[in-house]
């Protein structure tokens, strides 16, 4: 389901109808590896993918950037799946258990909330290329 944008008649968006805030897509998925039932996630909103995104960065004692791949997942995961009313299903004190659970049936979330807001493979390789452990700040010591 996508949104329905309003035009003027040469086809161009006004920053009304741009800014206008609709309500986020949200989908079932069944889940077999979950018993087969269903769940309902939703589409990411920018800001929320952007956060997400940050909190793939770790800065360490040293003031390094590394990657926080750590349960990366189960974090998505417990940002989409949503109760019937759009409230968030998980807490953040949810992750470690989501992150416990059978990988196939949490791929299979992870890759749909992936599909519905626009994550991609390149985004995840780009973010690892991006904060190699060996990588430093640019500054030197003496």
């Amino acid at each position: 389901m996508a949104y329905e944008f309003r035009v003027d008649e040469n086809g161009f968006l006004s920053p009304g109808a741009i800014l206008e805030q609709p309500n986020l897509v949200i989908e079932e998925l069944i889940v077999p590896e979950w018993g087969g039932g269903k769940i309902r996630l939703k589409q990411l909103s920018a800001k929320e993918r952007d956060d997400f995104e940050s909190s793939m960065v770790q800065v360490t004692r040293n003031g390094r950037q590394k990657l926080n791949n750590e349960n990366f997942r189960a974090r998505l995961v417990q940002l989409a799946v949503v109760n019937e009313d759009g409230s968030p299903m998980f807490t953040k004190h949810d992750i470690k258990t989501l992150g416990n659970l059978p990988a196939a049936g949490l791929q299979r979330v992870y890759n749909k909330v992936n599909e519905m807001s626009a994550f991609s493979d390149e985004d995840l390789k780009e973010l690892e290329e991006d904060f190699d452990d060996d990588r430093t700040d640019g500054s030197s010591s003496v």
